[in-house]
C-alpha cells in the first residue's frame, strides 16, 4: 500500500510478546501446587502452634509469611495464563526467592547446614513434608516460567 505525497509514512504496530501457553499452563498450575503446599505449611504451624495467644515468634512467621507466599504466587500465575510476559518473570522470580529463602536463611544458630537440609528436604514430620513439597513445587514452577518467557511460538 503506497502513500499518498505529503502524508507520514504509517508506522508499524507494535507486536506485544506473549508467554508460550503450553509452558506457562504448566507454570500456573506448578504454581497451584506450591500456593497449596504453602497453606498446607501454614495449617500445620497453626496445629503445632496451638492457641493463638501461645504461639512462638517462628510460628508467627511461618503463618504470616506462609499466607502472603501463597497469595503472591497465586496472583502471577493467575495473570501467566493470560500469556503475560512480564507474569513469567515475576512467577521464576518469586519461585527462585522463596527456594533459596527456604534453603538458606531461616537457619537458626548453633545449626549446622545439613540439618537444615535435612528437615526442609527430609519429609519427617507434617509441616517437613509441607515445606519440602513447597520447596520443590518452587523449583519446578520458576524452571517452567522461566521457559515460558523465554521459549517462542512457532509461527504461522
Amino acid at each position: 500500500m503506497s502513500v499518498p505525497p505529503g502524508f507520514p509514512a504509517p508506522t508499524p504496530a507494535s507486536v506485544q510478546r506473549r508467554a508460550n501457553f503450553p509452558a506457562g499452563a504448566v507454570a500456573a498450575a506448578l504454581a497451584g501446587c506450591t500456593a497449596i503446599a504453602l497453606v498446607w505449611f501454614v495449617f500445620a504451624n497453626v496445629l503445632i502452634g496451638g492457641p493463638v495467644g501461645e504461639w512462638s515468634g517462628m510460628v508467627w512467621v511461618n503463618v504470616v509469611c506462609g499466607l502472603i507466599s501463597a497469595f503472591a504466587v497465586v496472583v502471577p500465575a493467575g495473570f501467566l495464563l493470560a500469556r503475560h510476559v512480564w507474569a513469567a518473570w515475576t512467577l521464576f522470580g518469586l519461585c527462585l526467592l522463596y527456594v533459596v529463602v527456604v534453603v538458606a536463611v531461616p537457619m537458626p544458630a548453633g545449626t549446622s547446614f545439613g540439618a537444615h537440609l535435612d528437615f526442609v528436604l527430609g519429609f519427617h514430620k507434617n509441616n517437613g513434608v509441607a515445606i519440602g513439597l513447597a520447596t520443590i513445587f518452587a523449583f519446578l514452577t520458576a524452571i517452567a516460567a522461566l521457559v515460558s518467557a523465554t521459549v517462542r511460538p512457532p509461527r504461522r
